[in-house]
């Protein structure tokens, strides 16, 4: 398996059943460099098998603020795939990342009432809950305003 930081065009592939405006706001943020989107790629068939995005500002500064703290989401990796360790890789690579470019916080969202992904995170460090929140500033209509969505918590882990 390759982790790898991955190409907007790499999004096109990954997402291209739909033309929905998430999809272009993330390919936008990935051109405007505000956006990096990791992938797990089965060498094998060069299929994506897993996905993370690291935001390095957000609308919403609890998230991520462009100075010292960078946001999470959309941690993934495909059923056939878990139980591998895969996703504890993919996540240790984007932690070493955030610290490289010297971000000391990172938050990252879990929907609310998802306690095995809650606790996972919770092991890695994500620990302090900071808001629970139903306004997803990276799921956008087609005037590109963020979408009230199911509740979902955000968690900060502080880095060394």
């Amino acid at each position: 398996m390759n982790i790898r930081i991955a190409t907007a065009d790499d999004i096109r592939s990954l997402w291209s059943d739909n033309n929905l405006p998430t999809k272009n706001y993330f390919i936008k943020g990935v051109e405007e460099e505000n956006i990096e989107f990791w992938t797990v790629e089965d060498e094998e068939s060069k299929k994506l098998i897993g996905e993370l995005y690291i935001f390095w500002d957000s609308e919403d500064k609890d998230e991520a603020n462009g100075v010292n703290r960078a946001y999470l989401c959309a941690f993934r990796i495909e059923k056939d795939y878990q139980g591998r360790g895969l996703g504890s890789k993919l996540m240790k690579k984007v932690i070493k990342r955030i610290e490289e470019k010297g971000f000391n916080e990172i938050t990252i969202g879990v929907d609310d009432n998802d306690e095995k992904l809650i606790n996972m995170y919770n092991a890695w460090g994500f620990d302090t809950h900071i808001k629970t929140t139903t306004i997803d500033y990276h799921n956008v209509d087609d005037a590109g305003n963020p979408l009230k969505d199911d509740p979902y918590r955000i968690y900060l882990k502080k880095l060394k």
